[in-house]
């Protein structure tokens, strides 16, 4: 459908959650355009909650939701006609505009395009329950969700675009540009320092869905000079079972129709610090510190990308960045 997008949980019942009082909490079926809104799971939830977010002015461009969730985690689903399996979220999930997320989430963050100049006015969150039937083995879920209306700076083309046919606005917007995130980007860390880790990271012993493909975008500066990773934690597919950090071929070859895994972390004209090699694609399994540098021009990001073949080094990565 036109005009909304829609975010879906599979779940079962539980109890999560404080409520701010300067915070937007409507409850199932509910309809708010506030800027701040914060969504918790109720104490007896009903099987079907949709949440209806209208846009807080002409001038909304994405929206940013921060949570925090434990669901089921995905199942590994067996490929027709082959010995093969791909991770799927079939039980809980988490979905949002095509996006599909399961598992244990510590406050994760995405960032939604949310175009009201554009007629796209009105965001629906939709929250299913799974039926726990007989699903003693699943966890009792919990989800506890902050969304932000997130308002395009002076200058962009959304904000034009508002500007130009209604000029009466244009003191009236609150400016969100330092959250707002670069087109494209799926996650956005706008400070100079923090911690990346892949979705149901779990502190290592989760398992990151299959058919992933994202940017993860950090704030550059007229003085950035480098983005600098070390990676704390790293189980990406490769093509081989070695327990080692891979990279660039191992991981992806370009124009190849026979490769089955193309599972990897790139990061654009990189450096291993330590041993001086030049590398884009990453891979592999290490536990050891691994420190990157790139110093690529233009937006600052790393992009991460999983196939739709299971291995078992598939747990994703944790990292610490900081923007020089």
């Amino acid at each position: 459908m036109k005009g909304y997008i829609a975010i879906v949980f599979l779940c079962a019942a539980g109890v999560v959650g404080v409520q701010a009082a300067s915070v937007a909490t409507p409850t199932c079926g509910g309809t708010t355009a506030a800027k701040d809104i914060k969504l918790v799971k109720p104490t007896n939830p009903p099987r079907e909650c949709a949440y209806h977010i209208n846009a807080y002015s002409k001038y909304v461009c994405q929206l940013r939701i921060d949570f925090a969730m434990t669901l089921a985690q995905p199942t590994l689903q067996d490929q027709a006609q082959s010995d093969l399996r791909t991770v799927e979220c079939t039980q809980d999930y988490f979905e949002v505009n095509g996006l599909r997320l399961c598992g244990v989430e510590t406050w994760q963050h995405i960032y939604v395009p949310f175009n009201a100049s554009a007629g796209v006015s009105r965001v629906e969150l939709l929250i299913m329950l799974a039926n726990r039937a007989g699903g003693a083995y699943l966890p009792t879920p919990e989800w506890n969700m902050v969304v932000t209306q997130l308002e395009c700076p002076t200058g962009s083309s959304v904000r034009g675009a508002v500007e130009a046919t209604q000029p009466e606005a244009r003191a009236s917007s609150f400016n969100d540009g330092f959250l707002v995130a670069p087109v494209g980007c799926l996650q956005y860390f706008p400070d100079g320092k923090g911690v990346v880790k892949s979705f149901n990271y779990n502190d290592g012993k989760g398992i990151y869905p299959s058919h992933m493909n994202y940017a993860i975008c950090f704030r550059r500066t007229a003085t950035t000079t480098a983005l600098i990773i070390r990676s704390y934690f790293f189980q990406v597919g490769s093509e081989t079972a070695a327990s080692n950090l891979l990279t660039d071929s191992a991981c992806y070859r370009s124009g190849s129709s026979g490769v089955q895994s193309a599972d990897f972390l790139m990061v654009p004209q990189a450096l291993l610090v330590d041993n001086s090699e030049r590398a884009t694609y990453f891979c592999g399994e290490t536990n050891k510190d691994v420190v990157i540098s790139s110093n690529s021009p233009g937006p600052l990001m790393v992009v991460f990308n999983s196939d739709e073949i299971y291995q078992s080094n598939e747990a994703g990565f944790a990292f610490t960045y900081t923007v020089e």
